[in-house]
């Protein structure tokens, strides 16, 4: 019993020692992994616009780990060399090399261990050294890639441990040639930069077209001034004009730094050369990054219909939209690496560390296709071998590039292969984009998508619109099918990262792309592409028009109150200062009833009985006719404006104007791009508009917000094209205010889509042709029902105008009768008390006289 546990204890052990030795490294004499130390030379600097990016490319670049290699390889350690600060090749030159690897080394890795490789552009005191070390050094750019080694750009020594990535500039130019003796193009000029550093490249082009009798004339372009370099452009495109030369060949190595092929298709555009289908452009930057040809650039500068050929060599066999000159680089040196660490793997024998050499011999073995085409080295010179440089035109019809033709290297012209106007088409560009009926999803907005009234009609036919005029020529042009549905709204996120209405049918993948009113943000953008702009348009008011405010009394309304008190106050005043100065006078006139009189006489232009006869009281009457003269005439003027036009309701004009009115409320469509806007905005006076419309502003739709317009008291902020085609057909609303908030409508499609290219280049050719005029004529002018420009009209005299003028009237009527009958009334009541005082005195008299007759009979004879 005892020897069987036994023997099963060893069988477990045997198992857990044989799994062990499974997992230890082979290659290793301690059987531990190896640390793959990566040196990243770090240039520090950016030349132009486009920084060194090399090390974030490689950083991000997929390590393609496989179980054959983790056992041995588990991870690599980037060491970060600076080319300036710590190898310091300007003011040491190689001296200081191999001491700063090893301090990198021990800072940032292991001091005991190895720099397994060098990566980055090429240095040639870099690669002295790392020769000299045994250390494999990958070559990213070409030499001169940096002001660094510009004594030393010419150097053509073959360096043992280097590896070159890119195709040899040399191949490349005698691809170039090849192509220039297959089309028989002879003679040409050749742009080339005035730069030691970057002029080595097309120096051996020179060489080489001179070598295969092709004569070419060249120009140098001064590149450290864009206005030199724009002004000796316009020189030399104006020779190849006065000289009949036909082609031209742009040579500008790393184009992204010094834009030469940029400028020179912008010089030839405006000579008209690129509408010439006879004139020829080579375009050649050996760095193959042609920022200058890329989709973007193609369709802003409008290369793409450009009559004359443009053509460029890349080593890429399907175009890729790159964000760097880097990024295939970085991803091919890091299979590079990878598939080297398997061949090292193979090799026979175990070592204690990483052997340069032997992993040199790895990595020149590899042979892979990359994101730049075949990888592949020449064993001794450690240059590209067996690669492929593919020909495209770029522009020229509907397609941004086309492929027609390809160029593989040999010794001489009768071993290298080069096919031009090759029948099989590029991939991506060429073939037919539109696949079956397209799904589009549109919202049913006016004027842009409409039902028609016929409920016959179906599918496509059910619709009108700008939009649905549009997607027809689009079509047209561009050659697909379209299906038209329609959805509830242009569409915002919904919290989980989905999206809802049009954004997130075209993310679902129901609708191929997506038209009408729907605006182009930076929100939307990132989950899905946008077209060009179709149109450009903004946001402002939708409000009532302004009621028509009627007044009885709108005969004082050509002056202020503020006038008519002053007017009254300098009669007052008149009156008085009349009373001052006739007051001493013998034959006193003015009194305080007269002076009054007078005065209110003048002031109606009536006048009075008599006049003032006094010098003082002749001055001041001149000065108050005067007076009376300019009010008069002032008011006669105002009063027939005022009493012939409509006295309008105060309207709203600014969004200041309309957070001030608590008797209007405002709002815009729920979940739109503009609530967004007003949402997140940090402006003061757009977080008020927000606070206003967030109480009961917002709608579901702009139709239900155009009828909350008409009912009164509410402002739409809403897109400028579709307020101003409620404006026209809607004569109850007005627009009002600068638009803001300028954006553009969009065809939203998912991120990448490939149709994106050809909707880019027929909406350009519509927006350029008449049809945008068009169609903006058909669906907005000549749909107009209202004046767009306010009038005036001719108003007729009614009783409303003349009402208070009668009820004036009325009053002074009112208020004479009512002082006649006040003043009878006082006549007749003091006449009266007057007679019963006169019989009193009489019946006092007679008893006083005659003492015989009693006061009862002398009250009788009084009374009779």
């Amino acid at each position: 019993m005892e020897f069987n546990q036994a023997l099963l204890l060893v069988f477990v052990e045997l198992c857990l020692w044989q799994m062990a030795q499974h997992q230890r490294c082979q290659k290793s004499l301690s059987g531990e992994s190896f640390v793959f130390y990566e040196g990243i030379l770090n240039r520090h600097e950016s030349e132009g616009d486009v920084k060194d990016t090399l090390r974030n490319d490689l950083a991000k670049a997929t390590d393609l780990n496989i179980s054959a290699i983790e056992k041995c390889f588990k991870f690599n350690k980037q060491i970060d060399i600076k080319v300036l600060s710590d190898l310091q090749i300007k003011t040491l030159g190689w001296t200081n090399i191999e001491e700063a690897i090893k301090t990198a080394m021990e800072n940032q890795g292991d001091a005991n261990k190895d720099l397994n490789v060098i990566i980055g552009p090429f240095y040639v005191n870099v690669a002295m050294i790392a020769e000299r070390m045994g250390i494999p050094y990958i070559i990213t750019d070409y030499k001169g890639f940096d002001w660094i080694d510009v004594n030393r750009v010419r150097n053509h020594v073959t360096w043992k441990t280097m590896l070159d990535l890119k195709p040899p500039s040399h191949q490349v130019n005698m691809a170039v040639v090849d192509m220039m003796k297959a089309y028989g193009w002879n003679l040409a000029i050749v742009v080339k930069p005035d730069d030691q550093t970057s002029d080595q490249e097309c120096n051996d082009m020179l060489a080489q077209m001179m070598k295969r009798e092709i004569s070419p004339i060249a120009y140098s372009l001064d590149v450290t001034s864009r206005e030199k370099m724009e002004e000796q452009t316009s020189e030399l495109l104006r020779t190849a004009q006065l000289l009949n030369i036909r082609t031209v060949v742009v040579c500008s190595p790393r184009d992204y730094r010094q834009r030469i092929i940029e400028t020179v298709l912008n010089t030839s555009r405006t000579f008209g050369m690129m509408s010439d289908e006879t004139r020829n452009f080579i375009l050649l930057d050996t760095d193959f990054y042609l920022q200058s040809l890329n989709e973007s650039n193609i369709i802003r500068n409008r290369y793409f219909n450009a009559d004359s050929q443009l053509l460029a060599f890349r080593y890429l066999d399907e175009v890729k939209d790159l964000k760097s000159p880097t990024q295939a680089i970085a991803n091919d040196v890091s299979r590079l690496i990878v598939e080297a660490k398997k061949r090292y793997m193979e090799a026979v024998g175990k070592v204690a560390k990483i052997d340069g050499k032997m992993f040199l011999e790895s990595m020149k073995e590899v042979s892979f296709m990359g994101s730049t085409g075949r990888i592949q080295f020449n064993a001794s010179s450690g240059e590209r071998v067996n690669f492929t440089l593919h020909l495209y035109r770029h522009g020229g019809g509907q397609d941004i590039i086309t492929r027609i033709g390809e160029w593989s290297p040999g010794n001489d012209p009768e071993s290298r292969y080069l096919r031009l106007n090759a029948s099989e088409p590029q991939t991506k560009k060429s073939k037919s984009l539109f696949d079956g009926v397209q799904r589009v999803a549109m919202v049913l907005e006016a004027p842009f998508v409409m039902l028609k009234n016929e409920k016959q009609l179906t599918g496509n036919n059910r619709y009108e619109g700008f939009t649905i005029d549009l997607l027809k020529v689009l079509s047209e042009k561009s050659g697909f099918e379209y299906e038209i549905y329609i959805v509830d709204k242009y569409g915002s996120p919904t919290g989980d990262g989905k999206w809802n209405g049009m954004v997130g049918e075209v993310l679902s993948g129901n609708a191929t792309f997506g038209m009408g009113a729907i605006s182009i943000t930076s929100e939307r953008e990132k989950d899905v592409d946008f077209t060009l702009g179709v149109m450009t348009t903004g946001v402002n008011l939708l409000i009532s028009k302004p009621k028509i405010m009627d007044s009885i009394f709108q005969f004082m309304e050509p002056f202020s109150l503020n006038l008519w008190m002053a007017i009254v106050g300098a009669s007052v005043g008149v009156s008085i200062l009349y009373f001052v100065l006739d007051y001493p006078s013998e034959e006193r006139k003015f009194s305080a009833r007269e002076t009054w009189w007078f005065s209110v006489g003048t002031l109606l232009m009536r006048g009075t009985d008599f006049a003032p006869r006094p010098s003082s009281q002749r001055i001041l009457t001149a000065g108050f006719l005067f007076f009376v003269l300019i009010t008069v005439s002032s008011y006669t003027a105002n009063m027939a404006a005022f009493l012939t036009t409509n006295n309008l309701e105060k309207q709203i004009q600014t969004l200041e104007e309309l957070v001030e009115r608590s008797d209007f409320q405002c709002g815009t469509v729920k979940n739109s791009a503009t609530m967004n806007f007003f949402k997140t905005s940090s402006k003061p006076i757009y977080r008020k508009v927000w606070s206003k419309m967030s109480e009961g502003g917002l709608v579901s739709s702009s139709q239900e917000g155009r009828e909350r317009v008409r009912a009164g008291g509410y402002a739409f902020i809403f897109d400028y094209m579709i307020n101003s085609y409620s404006e026209l057909t809607s004569c109850e609303t007005k627009m009002v205010g600068t638009p803001f908030r300028l954006q553009e409508h969009g065809i939203a499609m998912k991120q990448g889509a490939s149709i994106k290219s050809i909707l880019n280049i027929n909406l350009l050719k519509i927006k350029e042709s008449p049809i945008m005029t068009q169609l903006h004529t058909k669906w907005w002018e000549n749909k107009r029902k209202c004046d767009f420009i306010e009038s005036q009209p001719t108003v007729e005299f009614g009783i409303k105008h003349m009402a208070g003028v009668f009820i004036v009237g009325a009053g002074g009527l009112v208020c004479a009768i009512l002082f006649f009958l006040s003043k009878k009334w006082f006549v007749a009541v003091r006449t009266k008390e007057k007679s019963a005082e006169s019989d009193t005195g009489l019946e006092e008299t007679l008893y006083t006289t005659d003492k015989t007759m009693s006061k009862e009979d002398i009250a009788n004879a009084v009374k009779v």
